[in-house]
């Protein structure tokens, strides 16, 4: 039923980390974050609720000690195996179980709706994994913290969360009366910047348990390149999705190109936008400076920066209210001590001031886009100043050990407090050492 690595570590795991899928190219944060933590001694269990399907991956993800259980995403996966979970958890803990399964029938049988059912095989799978994990820990505050969130109510094993972005911002989700209650019931809620927190405390209209702990980077896997490029490459990567702002990239590349400013533009990633951006080049006549490039793993994507001159992301609010806070790939680009050119939104302004470590346009505009790419092409002393400070903010406030040191003493400190034999004794009683807002 486990699945762990040759290498898994070989004590016993304390923190169980409840992820959507485990390794996944664009989420290099949790895979930083994983390294990290076994690297200062948490002993980890990964649980996955999907199987990676892609087929470009990592070589860090060799690297991962802790032992990692997929979950059964789908019945048809391993109906053995859920029957079992079922029958573990309906002979311990009985009533959970009855409630868990008229909530999950009901969602199926009334909307249709398989989510409810899902989570709940998945989360008695995961109950009977637990063993001697004291602490669950999810990443995003949608289907995984659900899991973790049933995990609670039908054993009382503690939980956390880390938000992002678009499980906090996407659609109106504080609309949601189970989001709050997932945030709330967490032992503590991390956000990966100030921006995010406030927004979370905001939508939770309290003053709660909500941490900002940044989503560190593996300096050593970034070092300082030792030679500037000579081509004029501008680099843009990340998934193929509307907050990404590939199109008005692609229009700044038209604007560059009508003024016949040398330069070609490599664009490097997936996503369901593939299709529409390639019309956009060809419309925009821009097929011989705009280069669409697949999914590359990171030890590839790390050439890509040696040869870039200027590192471009024009980060918009998609039509649904997804949004970029703070992306990994612009703290990649500035420890490499590539210039960057984004957008001036909140969260990435906790990573770049402008004309200092980097350069800010505001979102949707493609000349100030243009005109900044241009201006840095041509000038290489403000590519050097920028670079050496981009590095320095890396150093300073985003790297990953002191980061996900931070994160650590927060999973210790929540396996020190009290856990409840199951969910019903903490919905009758508040835990003390909680805060009012995530109690």
């Amino acid at each position: 039923m486990s699945e762990p690595e040759p290498t898994a570590l070989a004590r016993p795991a304390q923190v169980g980390y409840v992820v959507k899928v485990f390794p996944r190219l664009s989420e290099t944060f949790i895979l930083n974050e994983v390294l990290e933590l076994e690297e200062q001694g948490l002993a980890l269990h990964i649980f996955s609720l999907n199987r990676p399907a892609e087929a470009v991956s990592h070589a860090q993800t060799r690297l991962v000690r802790s032992p990692i259980t997929y979950l059964p995403a789908k019945i048809g996966d391993a109906p053995l195996r859920l029957l079992q979970g079922q029958l573990h958890v309906g002979s311990k803990h009985t009533r959970e179980w009855w409630r868990g399964l008229y909530h999950g029938l009901g969602a199926l049988l009334l909307e249709g709706d398989v989510g409810p059912m899902r989570a709940f095989g998945q989360a008695c799978c995961l109950v009977q994994e637990l063993r001697d994990i004291r602490h669950l820990h999810a990443h995003f505050a949608n289907v995984p913290a659900k899991v973790a969130l049933i995990v609670h109510r039908i054993t009382g094993t503690p939980y956390s969360i880390t938000t992002h972005a678009k499980d906090i911002f996407h659609g109106q989700p504080f609309a949601s009366p189970k989001l709050h209650d997932r945030l709330r019931r967490a032992r503590f809620v991390v956000a990966n910047s100030r921006f995010s927190a406030e927004h979370i405390r905001a939508g939770l209209h309290c003053q709660g348990e909500i941490h900002t702990v940044y989503n560190g980077l593996d300096l050593g896997a970034f070092p300082m390149r030792k030679s500037r490029p000579t081509e004029p490459l501008v680099l843009s990567v990340g998934r193929l999705v509307e907050k990404k702002g590939f199109f008005d990239l692609i229009a700044a590349c038209q604007l560059l190109k009508q003024r016949q400013v040398k330069f070609v533009c490599e664009l490097i990633g997936t996503g369901r936008l593939s299709g529409a951006l390639k019309e956009g080049i060809r419309k925009g006549d821009v097929a011989d400076r705009v280069k669409m490039i697949g999914p590359l793993s990171q030890q590839v994507l790390r050439e890509h920066y040696e040869r870039a001159m200027v590192f471009a992301l024009p980060c918009i609010e998609a039509a649904d209210g997804d949004r970029d806070i703070l992306p990994n790939v612009l703290k990649e680009a500035m420890a490499v001590g590539v210039p960057v050119v984004t957008t001036r939104m909140d969260g990435i302004e906790e990573l770049i001031e402008d004309g200092v470590s980097g350069l800010l346009v505001e979102p949707g505009d493609v000349p100030g886009l243009a005109a900044r790419l241009e201006w840095l092409l041509n000038d290489l002393k403000l590519c050097a100043m920028l670079s050496a400070q981009g590095r320095k903010v890396i150093e300073e406030r985003f790297a990953r050990p002191p980061n996900v040191a931070r994160l650590k003493e927060l999973l210790l400190g929540a396996m020190r407090g009290p856990v409840a034999d199951s969910a019903d004794s903490t919905d009758r009683k508040p835990r003390p050492h909680a805060t009012d807002c995530l109690r």
